[in-house]
């Protein structure tokens, strides 16, 4: 290893955001810096995905059946309704089945059956709260999660890459600079890992609200809905030329 390739090794220590820094001699003896960086970009959600359902309990299959039907009709009336276009609300679960037994078995146990819908409805983030709130006044008893995105997971993957290959740049100047070298063009650039999207909800730690509600009073909305941040992340590997 040469006196320069020593030097810029020592200096990455001073660069947590570079995860390899070196100094290699390529075909022709062409001296070349490496540098890998990691960045996140981070903008406000834009859409929702909510899952919302019914369930209800009967002693015959029938009147479970008929009793979930009639709910589910209402709650996605209300929705159409309101303005929420019909391609937006998308069945995701439809379950019909007897209760079994947890406890201790009986002589003659009533026969109890379970009925329940589930959708996924998506919507602007804006109008999440809106769509939640609508579909429990209609007698939803059901939610299960919110996931907040964006209109255009392509241009947020864009916008983080473009930020790790700016910071990979920035690594790669100051390591010349202070080795006394010119950063000459790139040679290579490497994706190094398939970027990541996930939203940000309440705290650095959660990514998505999850949530389960059996609602005494389907009418009475009893949550409030925050629209999270969207964070993409993503990294490069980047070989860039000395100049002579």
């Amino acid at each position: 290893m040469s006196s320069h390739s020593f030097m810029l090794v020592v200096l990455t220590l001073c660069l947590p955001s570079a995860s390899l820094t070196q100094l290699e001699r390529r075909g022709s003896d062409q001296k070349t810096i490496e540098i890998s960086a990691t960045e996140k970009v981070r903008m406000p959600a834009e859409t929702a995905t909510i899952k919302i359902g019914f369930q209800n309990r009967a002693a015959t299959k029938d009147v479970a059946y008929a009793e979930n039907t009639r709910a589910a009709n209402k709650i996605l009336q209300a929705l159409l309704n309101a303005g929420v276009p019909k391609e937006a609300i998308e069945t995701e679960t439809l379950n019909l089945g007897q209760e079994q037994e947890r406890y201790e078995a009986k002589s003659n146990p009533p026969a109890r059956y379970t009925a329940k819908q589930q959708w996924q409805i998506y919507s602007k983030a804006a109008d999440a709260q809106k769509v939640v709130d609508i579909a429990i006044a209609a007698g939803a008893n059901q939610i299960e999660s919110v996931d907040w995105s964006v209109a255009d997971d392509k241009q947020l993957e864009t916008r983080a890459y473009a930020a790790a290959l700016k910071r990979a740049k920035e690594l790669a100047e100051q390591t010349a600079t202070q080795s006394g070298l010119k950063l000459g063009e790139i040679v290579t650039i490497v994706n190094s890992s398939a970027p990541e999207r996930f939203t940000r909800f309440g705290g650095p730690q959660m990514r998505k609200l999850e949530m389960f509600a059996m609602l005494e009073e389907p009418k009475l909305a009893m949550l409030k809905l925050q629209p999270g941040t969207v964070e993409q992340e993503a990294s490069v590997t980047v070989i860039f030329a000395i100049a002579p």
